[in-house]
């Protein structure tokens, strides 16, 4: 057996370290007195207090110990790779004398280096990657789809301090590198790391008006406005734009961040898409363009805001704050968006870039000598060479698909010169999967065939070049997973169908293969060689085509199924891609579950692929509306109209149903004075009643009837009281359900009737304040107790978002959920609608929070969930005071405004973003009671519907809203 240690250990520290891993590394576990306490987890002990922390994975035949955590003092609960606060007793798990078989295999192991890193699995270095790492910045990494450039990257990451950021224009690779950064519950407590997308960036520094505009939103403007001239490809055009037009003007000042029409026709012709005598028609669509959007400032009142027209008025806005910064895919950005994410940095070259120019398919006119120019825009900054690094080895596809790939970039170079040397490598594979290539001629035979096999499997997807060629697909095809060639960059599927990829533009592809020797194809390294030509602008043209064959290909991890009905085409034997001697294929059919194919729906939609997300639901999955009334904000002011204001009984009742899920005592205190009997009866048997009448499903042990109604009406469905099958699922308690609804992917961002989502509604739960102490009976307090302390360290890790956005004063502050901050905000949250306003003469409950009230809510919860030193009076005090609105401090997030001494509010203005949008988190200006003596009784009965009736000026001016 042999011992990996993981990166993150100081073995040297840890006591008896060699004689342990000795004796597991010998296989005796007796001697190094191992027990299994997991699933693919053991600990030995190292004394009487300490034990080893470590895992048993196979790699080519061999054992191998991942040794993961040194746990001191029997602290079990404290460790980072037992999920959930473990609760263990030595005496009572098992214990391993022999090492058993491992199950779990790793991809790869570096023999000359003990040390790996956990990003969600094991990753070990190969020696290029190793090199990477043990440099300093700056560094640009290049590297194909399964290079490890985002392993490597996020290692680099954990190496700095102070304030960091990592910026990517996909939301979807910002949630993944979060979530892989914080696997196994890294934290680093010398930096604070900014997780953004480009929108989210920009909004840091000061929120756009308006949403940014995407290629589909340009598309319907560009078919709107377009000339009868020859301007006809909107792809191009868009490029123009955004990669030309826009892109490169970086100076602060009298500029407007365009090029003027004469600076733009003096443009060099490798400076444009465009010949110069097509240039006047596309500056008048421009100019038509710049009245369509807005600068980010709304100075045209526009829906859309153009992002790099932002960027440079951001360029005036914008204040170093950053210790050091990561750009992901760094090819998909502008220069103008790279150089306003380099103007963030407090010290010019602290920066890592990543990025294929190979991938390119999306408009930007990207090439890494423009990336080399910016550099010199940085102070002190010089050079550009020395600070690149290019990872060759491939671990993700096979090594079939990677062999017609690397002939791709040969024809590419061959034919066109090489774009600049950053571009100019092969790759080589390290894939461990065995998969094929193989050409059909398109047949209807075959399509009937293949698509009868396909269909309902998420395994396989297809692709076509253009976006119009998607219709002709699904002739063919009834799968949802059909994608152009835009959508397909950033997927990947165990198998790609290309359908009549090269045959949609035979004439392009055959003047790309025009003059390619195959034989000079084999080369196992490409020739460094510029196009003399300047006025050729061929590479220009087809970089758009020899790229996106370049993607599509890659796109499969295992297989792929080329159909073309031009099969003869001389760029296919280029590629070596070998001509099916069958008709038929040999493909077992492969039908995908419900639940995996709402799984897809999921992540699809994540990643901005609404079309086929949706076709999922509807055609696939077939997903029904509910067939109940579900009572959301509007309806509840019917119920409310007619239980308190016309003393409607039927109405009375389901508002009590409504304030016992919604722990609204107000609307108990209304119905109370209403002499509602059921209003009278202890909360704890209402909240039985309530259990069996509408969640019986919910409180079940057997989560049968719960999965067939997420099948029937989707994940997401609504209840009557407007939550989803998780939310009540957490309201309940129910642990094993919890975790089955996150497995199938249920959203724990969604929200119900208070914008609370499901973490809120666990803090709910789990707090006791002197308010509940006073109404609550004795069984609901043990209740609320019980769930502090035994459901909610159970779930609290898998139902906590990983950020809070907020608006404050104009621009965005994203929490993250390792900060204090992240948690007051969500415990204010689910605390705010009992912060009642009471009129009377006995009592007096303030909106607003004391440290106090924060203790008495945290009372019962344990230490996993908030450790000790969090608990502090003093702790708690100093975050408040640091985040109030009017104090001056670098790393104020201005949440919170001071009424008087030791009480606070949420900030009046502050925002929060739910979907990507923008709502008022609390509008206390426009809260409104009626006269009606019942509404005066629950001032506060619902802090978030602002329509009940009339203002209360003396309550706003007593505390200065």
């Amino acid at each position: 057996m042999k011992i990996l240690h993981y990166n993150g250990l100081d073995i040297k520290k840890i006591p008896n370290y060699k004689k342990v891993s000795q004796a597991i590394m010998e296989g005796n576990f007796a001697r190094a007195q191992v027990k299994k306490i997991g699933d693919n987890l053991y600990r030995a002990r190292l004394n009487d207090k300490d034990r080893l922390l470590f895992s048993l994975y196979l790699y080519e035949n061999e054992t191998y110990a991942l040794i993961l955590e040194w746990i001191k003092n029997h602290d079990y609960d404290k460790s980072r790779f037992l999920r959930g606060g473990a609760k263990i007793d030595d005496a009572q798990i098992e214990v391993v004398t022999t090492p058993p078989k491992p199950e779990a295999e790793l991809n790869y192991v570096n023999p000359k280096h003990q040390d790996f890193a956990w990003l969600g699995k094991c990753i070990s270095f190969d020696d290029v990657q190793q090199g990477i790492y043990q440099t300093n910045p700056p560094l640009v990494i290049i590297g194909s789809a399964g290079s490890g450039k985002t392993a490597l990257m996020l290692e680099k990451l954990k190496q700095m301090t102070g304030d960091v950021l990592y910026v990517s224009l996909s939301s979807y690779l910002v949630k993944n590198a979060h979530d892989l950064y914080y696997s196994g519950h890294y934290s680093n407590e010398q930096q604070a790391v900014d997780f953004f997308n480009y929108q989210e960036l920009l909004e840091s520094i000061h929120v756009p008006q308006g949403k940014p505009i995407e290629f589909s939103s340009f598309k319907q403007w560009f078919m709107a406005n377009k000339q009868n001239g020859g301007i006809k490809d909107v792809h191009k055009l868009f490029e123009e734009f955004r990669g030309v037009l826009t892109s490169n003007d970086m100076s602060i000042g009298k500029n407007v961040g365009y090029l003027s029409q004469e600076d733009y026709q003096s443009l060099g012709v490798r400076q444009s898409i465009y010949l110069e005598d097509e240039r006047q028609e596309v500056y008048q669509l421009f100019q038509k363009y710049l009245q369509y959007v807005n600068d980010g400032e709304d100075t045209k009142n526009s829906e859309y805001y153009d992002t790099n027209l932002t960027s440079h008025q951001w360029l005036k806005k914008v204040t170093p704050k950053y210790d050091f910064v990561v750009v992901d895919e760094v090819q998909d950005f502008t220069s103008i968006q790279l150089y306003l994410i380099l103007q963030t940095l407090r010290h010019s070259g602290q920066f890592l870039l990543c990025g294929d120019a190979n991938q390119i398919v999306h408009p930007n006119f990207f090439s890494w000598a423009k990336v080399k120019s910016l550099f010199y825009h940085q102070k002190q900054l010089q050079g550009g060479d020395e600070l690149i690094r290019i990872l060759h080895t491939n671990y993700r596809n096979a090594p079939e698909v990677t062999q017609i790939a690397n002939r791709i970039l040969q024809i590419k170079n061959m034919r066109f010169g090489s774009i600049d040397k950053e571009s100019h490598y092969l790759v080589e594979s390290n894939g461990h999967v065995q998969g094929n290539a193989r050409l059909w001629q398109d047949k209807t035979a075959l399509l009937k065939e293949i698509n009868e096999k396909t269909r309902l499997s998420t395994q396989f997807a297809v692709i076509v070049l253009h976006d119009e060629q998607k219709a002709m697909a699904r002739q063919h095809f009834n799968t949802p997973l059909i994608f152009s060639i835009q959508e397909a960059k950033g997927l990947e599927y165990e198998n790609v169908i290309l359908y009549n990829f090269v045959s949609s533009e035979e004439q392009r592809f055959l003047h790309i293969a025009q003059g390619v020797d195959a034989e000079a194809l084999d080369g196992e390294s490409l020739n460094y060689s510029r196009n003399k030509d300047k006025t050729d602008k061929s590479l220009e043209v087809y970089k758009f085509y020899i790229n996106a064959l370049y993607v599509a290909l890659t796109r499969a991890i295992k297989n792929v199924y080329w159909i073309e009905s031009r099969h003869k085409h001389p760029l296919f034997n280029l590629l070596k891609v070998a001509m099916s001697q069958s008709d038929t294929l040999d493909i077992e059919a492969n039908n995908s579950s419900v639940e995996e194919w709402q799984l897809e729906a999921q992540k699809l939609a994540m990643q901005g692929k609404t079309e086929q997300a949706e076709q999922i639901r509807q055609e696939l999955l077939q997903e029904k509306k509910v067939n109940w009334t579900v009572y959301d904000n509007q309806k509840l002011i019917e119920v409310i109209d007619k239980a308190i204001v016309k003393g409607e009984k039927k109405a009375g009742i389901l508002l009590l149903e409504y304030a016992q899920v919604y722990n609204n005592l107000n609307y108990y205190l209304a119905l109370q004075e209403l002499e509602l009997k059921a209003a009278k009866r202890p909360l704890h048997y209402n909240y039985k009643d309530i259990l069996q009448k509408h969640y019986y499903i919910y409180n079940s042990n057997n989560l049968t009837n719960i999965e067939k109604q997420v099948d029937k009406y989707g994940i997401e469905y609504r209840d009557m009281f407007n939550r989803t099958p998780l939310m009540n699922a957490v309201w309940v308690g129910n642990v094993n359900l919890v975790k089955r609804l996150i497995e199938r992917g249920a959203d724990i961002e969604a929200v119900d009737n208070y914008h609370h989502n499901a973490l809120q509604i666990a803090l709910q739960m789990s707090i006791v304040t002197p308010r509940e102490t006073q109404y609550y009976d004795d069984n609901m307090i043990e209740l609320n107790v019980k769930y502090s302390k035994q459901i909610l360290p159970e779930i609290y890790d898998l139902i906590a978002p990983d950020s809070i956005s907020l608006q404050t004063q104009g621009r965005l502050v994203k929490l993250e959920s390792y900060t204090m901050e992240y948690y007051l905000v969500n415990m204010m949250l689910a605390m705010l609608p009992n912060k009642a306003f009471s009129i009377g003469d006995s009592e007096c409950h303030y909106p607003t929070f004391e440290t106090r009230d924060l203790l008495s809510a945290i009372g019962h919860m344990p230490v996993s969930v908030l450790p000790e030193y969090r608990r502090k009076r003093a702790y708690i005090s100093s975050i408040l005071a640091r985040n109030e609105v009017s104090r001056q401090d670098s790393y104020n997030r201005q949440l919170f405004q001071r009424i008087k001494r030791g009480h606070y509010i949420l900030h009046p203005e502050l925002q929060i973003k739910i979907a990507d949008e923008w709502h008022q988190l609390i509008d206390y200006k426009k809260y409104t009671v009626s006269d009606n003596r019942l509404f005066k009784a629950m001032l506060w009965s619902d802090i978030y519907d602002v329509s009940l009736a009339e203002k209360i000026p003396d309550f706003i001016e007593k505390y200065s809203f």
